[in-house]
């Protein structure tokens, strides 16, 4: 099985970056790796100019750094047959991963096979929406499962399978409302007490316009700080 690891998506998030480098001192066969945004990891920010993870497909040819990056990004992924692209968020319980709505059902297996059984459906501009092999692994900065360590380890021995044990069950949800900052205040968010996957009471749903149940996530994360959070629906 080849695998492909993504670090860097987002140039400030520090896990899928420590990975990476991992994975460069310690090769493993069939196992490689890349640094999505070299240019934001160096400068330690989120993008340069442009969020890679909302320029997809990109273009070889476009005016920014981020454009040509997601177009040679989507050509990469062909080579494989797994790519994991690793994400960061300060929420906390936010552990989950992202597929697009093309996705093999093998991405499926693989995040049961990781106990990640949150799976989120991706219909905006990201790398999930234009590939069929590439799942984003989306680990908040206080779980347990933030450790470069751990997640090469779990790689490695997924690398050396020849059948990836069949998905246990997962909760499927989209996303369906972005919270935004006038939100926030205009509803009181902060009082409301949201936690990542538990669901909204009914009222503050209707107010969002978003039927129930509805489910909070990435609530007051600091990477993506002009929405105060997004709200998915159940599949």
């Amino acid at each position: 099985m080849k695998i492909l690891v993504i670090g860097g998506m987002h140039g400030n998030e520090p896990l899928g970056i420590e990975l990476v480098r991992l994975f460069q001192e310690k090769r493993i066969e069939n196992i490689d790796v890349v640094l999505a945004n070299e240019n934001a990891v160096k400068d330690n920010c989120r993008f340069i100019k442009d969020d890679l993870n909302r320029s997809f497909p990109g273009n070889s040819q476009g005016k920014s750094y981020e454009q040509k990056r997601a177009s040679y990004l989507l050509n990469l992924c062909k080579k494989y047959d797994l790519v994991f692209d690793f994400h960061n968020t300060h929420c906390p319980d936010n552990d989950c991963v992202f597929v697009g709505d093309l996705a093999d059902k093998k991405l499926y297996d693989t995040a049961s096979y990781f106990g990640l059984n949150k799976v989120i459906i991706a219909d905006y501009d990201c790398i999930n929406k234009y590939t069929s092999n590439c799942v984003s692994i989306e680990i908040s900065l206080a779980s347990k499962l933030m450790n470069a360590n751990l997640w090469y380890k779990r790689i490695f021995k997924l690398s050396k399978m020849n059948e990836i044990p069949l998905a246990r069950k997962v909760k499927k949800f989209r996303f369906v409302y972005r919270m935004t900052l006038e939100d926030k205040n205009k509803l009181n968010l902060p009082s409301k007490n949201l936690k990542a996957f538990n669901p909204i009471n009914k009222s503050l749903a209707d107010k969002m316009g978003v039927k129930s149940p509805a489910y909070p996530i990435f609530i007051g994360d600091k990477y993506t700080p002009n929405n105060y959070g997004g709200i998915l629906n159940e599949l």
